[in-house]
């Protein structure tokens, strides 16, 4: 929800080009910051009504692209591209700007929202009693590192009970 309301941006809007007082003065008259009685109104000049409505808008990367090189074209700076394309916030558009010196074209790509999907767990290898020759070459993989870690698994247990000994044997002496 933003936090002025339509109606009243349009008040201020309407009150600035009244040609009564400036930015500066219709600001205070207002209560509100200086920059967003002159953003709302070069908004309003240049797209109308529809400036005024917040819009949650994904850009293509071909668009910020196209702004960022408009901007090189035509020798805006980032305040006068927001207002150019109505971009809500213009530091969006200094985002762009850092990724695409950053990575190039690719990193104005959209990236997908959200958590990634969780993995499916993976049932425990349960091994069999088939004989080795009726094993297929999976299966035969599965067994050996069922294996593997089995043995590690052991050899760490003994090694642990090993030292328990070494340090019970230590204190009672």
């Amino acid at each position: 929800m933003s936090k002025y309301s339509i109606d009243f941006k349009l008040e201020v809007i309407n009150h600035y080009l009244s040609g009564k007082e400036g930015f500066t003065a219709t600001a205070k008259r207002y209560e509100v910051k200086f920059t967003h009685v002159r953003k709302w109104v070069h908004a309003y000049k240049a797209h109308g009504h529809k400036s005024l409505i917040k819009t949650y808008t994904h850009y293509s990367g071909a668009f910020k692209l196209f702004v960022l090189k408009a901007m090189a074209q035509d020798q805006l700076s980032i305040n006068q591209a927001a207002t150019h394309f109505n971009i809500a916030a213009p530091s969006t558009i200094a985002v762009w700007q850092r990724l695409y010196n950053e990575g190039g074209i690719t990193a104005l790509e959209p990236k997908p929202k959200g958590r990634p999907p969780m993995s499916k767990p993976s049932k425990p290898f349960v091994p069999t009693n088939k004989p080795v020759t009726q094993m297929t070459q999976e299966e035969l993989m599965q067994e050996l590192e069922y294996r593997r870690v089995e043995m590690d698994y052991l050899k760490k247990l003994e090694a642990l009970a090993q030292q328990k000994h070494l340090v019970s044997k230590n204190k009672s002496k």
